[in-house]
């Protein structure tokens, strides 16, 4: 596995971990987040509770699987994260272009309305994902020097970590509304 793969698969374990820790870190979480998929209205409403159970499931075993040390587990765990990252993005797509408006539930609580902002943050995510998969199936088992492994996944994770802030970021470069500095 090269350098890359290292570093897809820090970003990835970062991204899904701090989702799911914020779906179901606190009291009350993982309500909001399934009340979160009423609205976008893809499954009846019976099966919102499990769907949103499936997709947190989903997410843990993507973290699990590119935390585990094997070719094979990194592979399926890219492969998932592609899927995953490229559902959510056309599920979000398709509230957009509705005019549905939803609460930003991805990583926990959020003020943030999903825009088009998400649906580009998990399209581009999902295009690392299956990159990372294409290097994994294509690319030599093994070999690369421990430490710079450990760099590259390192980065990953902080790159992961600034994925998951991206609508505070984002909104640092946000005009100010005048009456706010009076």
């Amino acid at each position: 596995m090269n350098y890359f793969a290292y570093g897809v698969r820090g970003l990835l374990t970062a991204v899904f971990l701090i989702a799911v820790a914020g779906k179901t870190g606190r009291a009350g979480a993982f309500s909001a987040f399934a009340d979160s998929l009423r609205p976008l209205a893809v499954v009846p409403g019976p099966a919102v509770r499990a769907v949103a159970l499936a997709a947190v499931a989903a997410e843990a075993a993507v973290c699990l699987a590119l935390a585990l040390p094997y070719t094979a587990a990194t592979l399926a765990g890219l492969l998932a994260a592609t899927v995953l990252l490229a559902v959510f993005a056309v599920v979000i797509a398709r509230s957009v272009s509705t005019g549905t408006t939803v609460r930003c539930r991805c990583f926990g609580r959020s003020t943030a309305p999903l825009g088009r902002t998400h649906v580009v943050r998990n399209g581009l995510l999902a295009c690392v994902a299956g990159i990372g998969a294409a290097v994994v199936a294509a690319g030599p088992d093994g070999g690369p020097d421990p430490g710079m492994a450990v760099v590259a996944w390192c980065a990953g994770a902080v790159a992961g970590g600034l994925v998951t802030v991206l609508e505070d970021l984002m909104s640092l470069f946000r005009p100010v509304d005048p009456s706010v500095t009076e």
